[in-house]
């Protein structure tokens, strides 16, 4: 454990024991695989999970996180199996039957390509027309590139994880695929090869660049009552330290190529 994570432990146990009681009620949260935001895998840094425990820990509140492709975590909290479904974009489609958190990070997608197959430097979605770009299921994306999608000006060819469609964009597969670029960079030093990693560059356009949030069921009584404490929790850890100390963890986008590179 670092010095930065083990300082964070620290400060996280005195204000339980500030807190008091400590052994207040355990929400439940399902949670999709995103590293180095989120991720199950033992010895990783976990970001999101981290600060959301932070956040709850500082109202007297435990959580117990599990693990799902996204799509269905999404659809385990709707069917109130769930307390808490982490983390999504604020859609108006979702506000409809979620209460939304105050923001925990913000999201910026770009799309990524093959350097043998430059990508137009696009300015609008009607550029991509003829275009095949992969997407990930139970993703959320931008209502232009759906309606795109829908209207045949462009093809989306769905795959079930990031992994699957970066190497499909390697292997040259798939014209485009929009990702963020830490997990992006993260997944490709992990899952690739330098020489497969050389071969993808992005364009500095941006998808979309949207705050992501911890949804809450409004049909269930208690909803209310963990939205406040959430976000009571998150105005304090930002207040005390602990947000920024996590923030500190993640990997930086400074050594992230640009068009016209390969990855590093």
């Amino acid at each position: 454990m670092t010095t930065s994570l083990k300082l964070i432990t620290c400060i996280l146990s005195a204000m339980c024991l500030l807190a008091m009681p400590c052994q207040a009620k355990t929400l439940s949260i399902a949670i999709g695989e995103y590293p180095p935001y989120s991720t199950r895998a033992k010895g990783e840094f976990n970001f999101v999970p981290a600060l959301i425990r932070a956040a709850f820990q500082t109202q007297g509140y435990r959580v117990k996180f599990s693990y799902f492709p996204w799509g269905r975590s999404f659809v385990e909290v709707q069917k109130g199996h769930f307390d808490v479904a982490a983390y999504w974009f604020c859609t108006e489609e979702k506000q409809q039957e979620f209460y939304c958190s105050e923001a925990l990070y913000t999201e910026t997608t770009y799309f990524f390509y093959n350097t043998k197959k430059p990508l137009v430097d696009w300015q609008h979605i009607d550029d991509l027309a003829g275009k095949l770009i992969g997407v990930t299921t139970g993703y959320s994306y931008t209502n232009e590139l759906l309606a795109a999608g829908k209207e045949s000006k462009l093809t989306l060819d769905w795959a079930n994880t990031d992994k699957q469609n970066l190497a499909r964009l390697i292997k040259g597969r798939i014209d485009a695929f929009p990702m963020s670029l830490i997990p992006a960079n993260y997944m490709l030093k992990n899952e690739f090869s330098k020489r497969q990693r050389k071969r993808l560059a992005y364009r500095k356009k941006p998808l979309r660049s949207d705050t992501t949030h911890l949804l809450f069921k409004k049909d269930r009584e208690a909803s209310s009552e963990y939205l406040n404490a959430f976000n009571k929790g998150l105005a304090e850890i930002k207040r005390n330290g602990v947000f920024d100390k996590l923030v500190s963890q993640l990997p930086s986008n400074s050594k992230q190529s640009t068009d016209k590179q390969g990855m590093n």
